[in-house]
């Protein structure tokens, strides 16, 4: 991902290439991804090259955050059954919360490995190994980077979390959100609740960022009716 931060972008990004070359050794790519067009712009002046990749899904946070109608409606339901069946505590992501959060970290990409995977989806196995460093990173430090984040409690127990910064003073972008998936509508609920805050923050619009080219994650995006798709490039 782009650095983040109050640094010029094309300063942090040189560097970051830097590191990325030092590390990676005789690897003849290293890249950052989800680069969008004024990033773009500005990194052009530079001698990186780039491709396309799958875009952002942008959506209007007043329609997420209520999700009225019938295009809404099996959401709605989820989220529904989830303040009939639970009761929720949201707080702010605090340092204390760390360890709960990896936890279920680790129980989510069980969840995930088991009732998607199956043994036979390779990408998502590497994504999901690929994503544990970026998550654990987050939960160390996220206000260096820029990250502010809430947690979900039921009964004293971390059950979801989220994750997200202001990519322009309008625009809420969720960086990272998890749910256990043993709690039925809880990833939908969450969400609906980050729109929500957004909302309040004054947000209008919603980055939910791409789908990594998984169809299940891209239908589960498409589902919540986006009202563009922003591209983006590596």
């Amino acid at each position: 991902l782009l650095p983040l931060g109050t640094r010029p972008l094309d300063d942090a990004v040189r560097e970051a290439f830097r590191l990325m070359q030092e590390w990676n050794g005789q690897s003849p790519v290293s890249r950052i991804e989800n680069v969008m067009g004024p990033q773009k712009r500005v990194l052009e002046r530079g001698d990186a090259q780039f491709r396309s990749k799958e875009a952002d899904y942008l959506y209007q946070a007043e329609a997420l955050a209520r999700l009225a109608g019938d295009c809404y409606k099996s959401q709605r339901a989820l989220c529904n059954r989830v303040e009939r069946e639970h009761s929720i505590t949201v707080e702010p992501y605090r340092a204390h919360h760390r360890i709960g959060c990896l936890a279920l970290y680790d129980l989510w990409s069980s969840q995930k490995r088991s009732q998607e995977c199956h043994g036979h989806d390779s990408l998502g196995r590497l994504l999901l190994e690929d994503a544990e460093g970026a998550h654990r990173l987050v939960l160390t430090e996220p206000e260096r980077i820029g990250l502010s984040g809430a947690v979900v409690l039921m009964q004293g127990r971390i059950v979801a979390y989220t994750f997200g910064y202001w990519l322009t003073p309008r625009v809420w972008c969720v960086q990272l959100e998890i749910a256990d998936r043993s709690v039925s509508g809880l990833a939908q609920w969450l969400f609906r609740e980050t729109c929500r805050t957004a909302v309040n923050s004054g947000a209008t619009m919603i980055n939910a960022m791409d789908d990594a080219g998984l169809s299940g994650l891209r239908e589960a995006k498409r589902a919540y009716r986006p009202r563009t798709l922003i591209e983006n490039w590596v």
